[in-house]
């Protein structure tokens, strides 16, 4: 299989297979961003082996949004990660009736251990915008299903994982358990042969299916149902061309592969084909994505904008004023929605204007007193300048090292934003009347609810006739409380930039 996808990939049948796919695909709604998961790690190159740290390690550097991993109890009620039930390379034909002691003593055939789901989660955390299906396997009694979901509920909670697992199961007891044990978790049941209704999905509180392709192949009205429904769908095994076709074209959310990389690859391309062809408006985010963190716009990224600005519109959205943008861009001459759409700017007759200011309100008393409390209990009292920054718009940045600390400090904080992920949930319940994001370097900024980047490009747009379909945007950070993480849950198209001095290798495709 993998000589399959780097033959169809590096060759001339692949491009023909692409140019034919152009020929149908604008017939059709444009598809959404369908995600790769990486079916138990990725483990298809040397060294590695399924469901391992290895593999874990393995589809982190690759890249991939999600990964598939397998979670059984041992004899003595450990949470141990195997495909199963026979552990390969060794005698042992159930893991589930073997103590944890002999579990940790077998070696798997790339040499690793069978890993706990502790060691799982903590090495999962350190790429918190990966989601992890975690499929729990089924049991011999209900009782032991129960006491799996109890451990593995537990777990989550102790470890603050919900953010980063969907849970999945073939037994539907073990969904509903889950279920009854953590109200609002993200469970989806797996399916080699029943058709759920969308009907019974969405009583049982789940919140997709995840289906094997001979489920839908003839009856894609599942997938279009369950996608009105606002549910997530997943489809596996998708190892191939038509299968990766047939998934991106009726929207599914997620593909589990064995091939991972091949399928990201492909994907890609695809996608790339489709976009430039389609796209009619361009909306970049600035810092991290155009720019490092406050510093000025660099002349090759200024040169992608002058190429782009040829074929495309481009506009800026950012969660920072108008002003401060167009400075930090050397007065770049571009539409520009600031504050996440609480201002708007533009180049008239040759000139910086701002068109559109609006403000809301903001209870001070409130904010001193509730962001001081969230300071005394994560240990950042000590700050330099300002504890918040009020600004005129009625956005509100809740500076963790001050409004006024050293730029080298504020780079050194949280770079992969872990502190800021951990504290997220909490701040988001305080202020849950407002809409909360993970911004600059050691903040949150904390706006009207109305306001986000996805509504306000959807304003721009409106206003200039664009459908979203016609929308590209192009940013950094789309993980749950994110500053793009709006642009992801409203389904917009999007190119994450990993490293704002590979925006030009990123986006030539476009050119």
């Amino acid at each position: 299989m993998t000589r399959f996808f780097a033959i169809l990939i590096g060759m001339k049948r692949f491009l023909s297979i692409i140019i034919a796919l152009s020929l149908t695909a604008f017939a059709l709604t444009s598809p959404a961003q369908t995600k790769v998961m990486s079916h138990r790690g990725y483990y298809a190159h040397p060294g590695s082996f399924e469901n391992t740290l290895t593999s874990l390690r393995g589809a982190q550097e690759l890249g991939v949004e999600g990964v598939e991993l397998d979670v059984h109890l041992s004899s003595d009620d450990s949470l141990v990660i195997l495909h199963g039930p026979k552990i390969p390379g060794t005698g042992y034909p159930d893991i589930q009736k073997l103590d944890y002691k002999t579990i940790r003593a077998c070696r798997l055939p790339n040499g690793d251990m069978i890993p706990n789901l502790r060691e799982y989660f903590s090495q999962a955390k350190k790429t918190t915008g990966l989601m992890l299906f975690l499929e729990l396997k089924a049991h011999p009694t209900p009782e032991r299903e129960t006491l799996l979901a109890e451990k593995v509920v537990a777990l989550c909670d102790k470890m603050n994982m919900y953010d980063q697992v969907t849970f999945i199961s073939f037994s539907e007891h073990l969904c509903d358990e889950i279920l009854r044990l953590r109200k609002g978790a993200v469970v989806i049941p797996i399916s080699s042969g029943k058709a759920f209704t969308t009907e019974e999905l969405l009583r049982r509180g789940y919140a997709g299916v995840s289906y094997h392709m001979g489920v839908v192949m003839n009856r894609t009205h599942l997938l279009d149902e369950a996608h009105e429904a606002g549910l997530q769908t997943v489809l596996w095994p998708v190892n191939s061309y038509d299968l990766a076709d047939f998934a991106m074209r009726h929207h599914v959310d997620y593909v589990s592969s064995d091939e991972p990389q091949a399928m990201l690859n492909l994907m890609s391309a695809i996608r790339e084909l489709q976009w430039k062809q389609t796209k009619k408006l361009i909306v970049f985010d600035l810092d991290g994505t155009l720019t490092q963190h406050r510093q000025p716009l660099t002349e090759a990224n200024r040169a992608v904008l002058d190429t782009l600005s040829k074929r495309y519109e481009i506009i800026m959205a950012g969660g920072g004023n108008c002003r401060r943008i167009y400075a930090q861009m050397g007065e770049y001459p571009v539409t520009i929605l600031g504050n996440y759409g609480m201002e708007e700017s533009r180049i008239v007759d040759g000139e910086f204007k701002i068109v559109r200011e609006e403000t809301s309100p903001v209870d001070r008393k409130f904010f001193d007193k509730k962001t001081r409390e969230l300071r005394e209990k994560y240990g950042y009292t000590s700050y330099k300048g300002d504890p918040l920054e009020y600004h005129q718009s009625g956005m509100v940045t809740f500076a963790l090292l001050g409004t006024k600390a050293d730029q080298a400090d504020k780079l050194a904080f949280d770079p992969d934003k872990i502190r800021r992920r951990e504290m997220f949930p909490e701040v988001s319940e305080i202020f849950k009347d407002y809409s909360v994001f993970i911004g600059g370097t050691t903040s949150f900024d904390i706006t009207p609810e109305r306001y986000n980047k996805y509504d306000a490009v959807m304003r721009y747009a409106a206003g200039k006739g664009y459908v979203k379909d016609q929308i590209l945007f192009v940013g950094d950070d789309f993980a749950d409380g994110g500053n793009d993480s709006q642009i992801r849950l409203g389904g917009m198209d999007y190119i994450r930039i990993d490293d704002y001095t590979r925006l030009p290798e990123k986006l030539r495709f476009l050119f």
